[in-house]
């Protein structure tokens, strides 16, 4: 299944977002900021919620960091 830029961008933009977020509240509670706890910070998010549609983004967001994309 192939996707346009335009109906992929908004989901991008929501991943990118979680990613931000997270960046503030770690930051924001003082602890080392690295893509491992970032990571760790969303995969908490993840048990936490049970919306599947946040659950798939929240998903992406930790492929996104642990890929280095």
């Amino acid at each position: 299944m192939m996707f346009s830029e335009q109906e992929i961008k908004p989901v991008w933009d929501e991943v990118a977002r979680l990613i931000g977020d997270s960046v503030m509240q770690l930051r924001h509670r003082g602890e080392v900021l690295t893509v491992e706890t970032l990571a760790k910070h969303l995969t908490q998010q993840l048990d936490d919620c049970n919306d599947i549609e946040r659950r798939i983004l929240i998903g992406a967001a930790i492929n996104m960091l642990k890929d280095g994309k």
